[in-house]
């Protein structure tokens, strides 16, 4: 199957780098580019891409002015950004595909096969939009959780902890819920590690938030304040006590 690809990216060197790259690739056609967001609106309307390659930032605009625009947002979008650490967290929380500028062709390989293994488009446009919401009420720290029916949009700060089953993880937040989803607990603390959620186990990641207390033990065992227990392995329980203090 041939899909169709379109690229917004107001550096010309890099825009040929990635056209000459998908040009390599047997299931991508490019079928055309812009520079800036205004000829990538009327074009994208026009050309009706099934995927689009976006720079984030395209003096003195962003390309979320763009995809704000869409409601729905009819195609894939694999942003590349030079962004800061700081910005990275938004696409991750939101589960959006984003390459770190200056992009490699091993790397765009693996963007364009976690494009080519959806199954559904509705998971990726919702995650966009919810990306831009959450962009615009950086205060408001929420993370979409994926389930059987939909996604769940839930406040960083109401999950207590979540706990490992192979490739599934539970959020257990402090209204009761148990929110099974299909992410493995290494993606839940790469998006979470930096609200305050600490690894203390290989199957838990807890909010430090709401320690309750802390038994001693050869590893030891947490408390949380929903009554919870969770064991800490002996090989974090250094750096785990270090954060206690």
């Amino acid at each position: 199957m041939m899909h169709r690809v379109f690229i917004l990216e107001d550096d010309v060197h890099a825009l040929n780098t990635l056209r000459t790259c998908l040009q390599a690739v047997a299931d991508m056609e490019v079928v055309g580019d812009a520079t800036d967001i205004e000829t990538a609106r009327v074009l994208l309307h026009q050309l009706k891409p099934d995927l689009v390659l976006s720079d984030v930032l395209l003096p003195p605009h962003t390309s979320f002015e763009l995809w704000s625009t869409f409601n729905p947002i009819p195609f894939e979008i694999i942003f590349i950004t030079s962004f800061e650490e700081f910005a990275i967290k938004a696409f991750r929380l939101a589960a959006v595909d984003y390459l770190l500028k200056p992009v490699t062709e091993s790397e765009l390989a693996v963007a364009l096969d976690k494009f080519r293994q959806r199954k559904h488009i509705r998971e990726s446009t919702q995650n966009l939009t919810y990306l831009l919401a959450n962009l615009q009420r950086p205060t408001q720290a929420r993370i979409a959780l994926p389930t059987l029916t939909g996604f769940l949009f839930i406040s960083i700060k109401d999950i207590v902890r979540c706990e490992s089953d192979n490739t599934y993880t539970t959020f257990y937040t402090l209204d009761k819920q148990k929110i099974i989803v299909s992410r493995t607990l290494k993606e839940c603390e790469q998006m979470l590690g930096d609200y305050r959620f600490f690894r203390v186990h290989n199957s838990h990641l807890i909010n430090l938030d709401y320690i309750k207390e802390y038994i001693k033990g050869e590893g030891g065992i947490v408390k949380m304040t929903d009554g919870s227990l969770v064991g800490v392995s002996r090989r974090r329980k250094d750096e785990f006590l270090k954060l206690l203090k």
